[in-house]
């Protein structure tokens, strides 16, 4: 088994970067098809209203919980982002903080839109097709976060080494991803 070198210029450091890169590409493109499919129901339905059952009267999803889970996901992405700066220009030892907080952030939205989806009253059975799809797309969505809390959680505890520097950009990535995937559907839920 060969040692890595902790230097700057090693070429399996970089080499593992560029895997790294190429990989949270694709997985951030194949999932993006997952939520295609839910954008697709959405329209698809809107569009069908079959006897004026899409959008049955009082039954919305809350707009303000939506907004602040919203908000908490984009601070997430943020946070993230911050981290990810920090372990670029001070190293390693300033990573951690940020990455903590962005844990908190994005674990206190997990929960709010988890109690969207067992929100009482709204559910698929009284909400029509605008009730299947956001519960659909919530459940996946809170999958979604749970790994990619998951995915930060190990950044955050891993020890503080070279290969921190290849595996922080993918993830930095996906939550930019999650964040204006939420934004598109906050449109679509709650706007339109």
């Amino acid at each position: 088994m060969t040692e890595l070198n902790h230097d700057v210029d090693n070429p399996l450091l970089e080499l593992e970067g560029r895997n790294q890169a190429i990989a949270g590409r694709l997985f951030v493109a194949a999932d993006a098809f997952l939520f295609l499919a839910f954008l697709f129901a959405y329209l698809y339905l809107r569009a069908l209203d079959n006897n004026g059952m899409w959008n049955p009267p009082g039954q919305n999803p809350s707009g303000a919980m939506g907004l602040v889970v919203l908000v908490l996901v984009v601070v997430t992405a943020a946070l993230v982002h911050v981290s990810a700066g920090r372990l670029a220009s001070a190293g390693s030892a300033a990573f951690r903080a940020p990455a903590i907080a962005a844990l908190a952030v994005g674990l206190a939205g997990t929960v709010l839109a988890a109690s969207q989806v067992f929100r009482p009253g709204f559910s698929p059975s009284h909400a029509g097709g605008i009730g299947s799809v956001f519960i659909g797309f919530m459940a996946v969505y809170l999958v979604h976060l749970l790994g990619a809390l998951y995915w930060l959680e190990t950044q955050a505890v891993q020890p503080l080494d070279e290969t921190l520097h290849a595996t922080v950009p993918p993830c930095l990535l996906y939550w930019w991803f999650l964040a204006a995937v939420l934004a598109i559907f906050s449109v679509l839920f709650y706007l339109a």
